[in-house]
């Protein structure tokens, strides 16, 4: 019998179906699929690594954040407080001055009413000591003054006298002494120290 060449495929056969038969291994296959599985970890690797670091600068974003907005708020604050507080300050001197302004035309008649009677009372009080020391006394006044003295001064037996002018000055002569009471310049200094 003749030996044959069997071809390269035949020469498996005789493996074929043995327990320690060697297998091809399929090494595309193996490097395929490790490259997927290394992909597939290194893609959720990096997911994580890349989730966490991104939690991290939200975490630092959000502090800065908040931090930036503390400080433009009380900044805020302060400069509209600055700016109420000037406000608050200007309405107050104006409703201040409205008050005074206010005040005072309310008080001014009042004032030149009151300085008035005391001028009048003061006056009325020198005469009488006059009179009762027998003094002549003779009185320029306007005529309602006049008027008021004639009720006010006792007349009997005395010597006084009594003299009507068209200005608001008062005169009373007493022997040789004047005194003389002048309300309107009274009046006139009053208002310029209420203005």
């Amino acid at each position: 019998m003749t030996t044959r060449l069997h071809s390269s495929a035949f020469s498996l056969l005789s493996d074929f179906d043995r327990e320690n038969a060697v297998v091809e291994r399929d090494y595309e296959a193996e490097i395929k699929s490790a490259f997927e599985e290394g992909y597939r970890h290194g893609h959720a690797d990096g997911r994580t690594e890349m989730e966490a670091d991104a939690e991290l600068r939200l975490t630092e974003a959000t502090s800065l954040h908040a931090e930036q907005l503390l400080e433009e708020k009380q900044n805020w604050q302060r400069d509209c407080a600055d700016v109420l507080a000037a406000r608050l300050e200007n309405v107050t001197k104006l409703i201040e001055a409205s008050i005074e302004e206010r005040v005072a035309t309310l008080l001014r008649p009042w004032l030149a009413e009151r300085l008035r009677e005391r001028a009048l009372q003061d006056l009325e009080n020198a005469i009488a000591r006059a009179l009762a020391e027998g003094a002549k006394v003779h009185i320029e006044a306007p005529a309602e003054i006049v008027v008021h003295l004639r009720e006010r001064l006792p007349v009997e037996g005395l010597q006084i006298g009594y003299s009507e002018t068209e200005n608001s000055d008062i005169r009373a002569h007493i022997e040789e002494t004047e005194i003389e009471v002048n309300i309107s310049a009274w009046v006139a200094a009053l208002e310029a120290v209420a203005s």
